[in-house]
């Protein structure tokens, strides 16, 4: 997937054409907070967003800053609802104790699956959220049945 056209829409969306021939939107606001990329909130920088030279993301050359065309998708995705949101995803990780082992394992995936989807390099599926929050139940009822076996 390679970008072939973006637009900067003010204050902080870009339109991206992507080599497949469709196209999305995608707020980057989440990146303008992030260390190194705070001068592209600037409207007149923000606004000269343009394709990366072998079009693998959208890039803004005066200040050597860009966004891979990956993340550009994943987010638009989760911005669309059509994908879980990889900081869920971690969250559930996280509040769980999972590994990236451990996780793919109550998941039913690869270790490689869940390091994609932990580092945000691929949209999420809305069923794996699904699953995350089914796991997520199932463990609960089974710890309270464990509970309640005691008393």
């Amino acid at each position: 997937m390679k970008v072939k056209h973006v637009e900067a829409i003010m204050p902080t969306t870009l339109k991206v054409e992507i080599s497949t021939g469709k196209s999305f939107t995608v707020d980057v606001s989440s990146y303008l907070n992030s260390p190194g990329y705070e001068r592209i909130s600037d409207p007149g920088l923000f606004s000269r967003a343009q394709v990366e030279e072998w079009g693998h993301g959208v890039e803004w050359r005066e200040i050597d800053m860009g966004i891979d065309v990956d993340a550009l998708y994943r987010l638009s995705r989760e911005q669309a609802g059509k994908a879980f949101p990889t900081e869920a995803f971690n969250a559930w990780m996280k509040k769980n104790n999972h590994s990236l082992t451990t996780a793919a394992k109550a998941l039913g995936l690869t270790r490689r699956t869940v390091i994609y989807y932990h580092c945000g390099h691929k949209p999420i599926p809305i069923y794996i959220g699904l699953a995350c929050e089914g796991w997520e139940a199932r463990h609960k009822i089974s710890h309270s049945l464990k509970c309640i076996r005691y008393f």
